[in-house]
């Protein structure tokens, strides 16, 4: 498997998976014609996305004006996909909603699926990481789990790990995903104010 810096939208698989943004409700959004244009004179100086990359993963920040109280959210994310193929297989990313808020970690998959089933991810030498299934839109299933200081000590100290999912006609598709440069994705992402 090859891996790319992602391309998704940022931190989509956190705001779907927790289900506590305007970004996860079944409410429809206005035409991009609806929405009223701002005033070119109302743009910040500070950059309102932020990409740094390390290794295979990248840190990506977004500034975000929830309910007039501007807040930044980070996540670093590792974007799989398979050889010869442009499209997605899968989206790992690890970040938090609010600034003391737990770590969570996401995956996105194709809507390829099986319900009821995990998906997991193994990393050598540690217990399978079961995650749970969130939804499923147009763009991904998305599944996840709690990412506490245990399972970060797991995997900065990997070099590997292995996702594992059951498939809608019901066999199993697993692949290894590069754990190279998620310490220092993850040092940077603690440092995030």
């Amino acid at each position: 498997m090859a891996t790319r810096r992602g391309s998704w939208i940022l931190a989509l698989g956190l705001l779907l998976a927790a289900g506590a943004s305007e970004a996860a409700s079944d409410k429809p959004k206005p035409s991009a014609e609806a929405t009223p244009k701002r005033d070119a004179g109302t743009v910040s100086s500070d950059p309102q996305m932020t990409t740094a990359a390390y290794g295979d993963w990248v840190e990506r920040c977004q500034r975000l004006d929830a309910g007039g109280e501007p807040r930044r959210i980070c996540e670093v994310a590792l974007t799989v996909t398979a050889s010869g193929q442009n499209a997605p297989l899968a989206e790992i990313a690890i970040g938090r909603q609010k600034k003391n808020a737990p770590l969570r970690l996401t995956l996105v998959l194709p809507v390829n699926v099986s319900f009821p089933s995990a998906p997991k991810i193994t990393v050598e030498g540690a217990d399978p990481l079961e995650l749970s299934w969130r939804r499923c839109v147009p763009a991904g299933c998305f599944a996840d789990s709690a990412f506490d200081a245990t399972q970060s000590r797991t995997f900065r100290e990997a070099t590997t790990a292995k996702v594992e999912s059951k498939s809608a006609a019901g066999g199993y598709f697993n692949f290894a995903v590069s754990l190279r440069g998620l310490p220092q994705a993850l040092d940077a992402l603690m440092k995030e104010p």
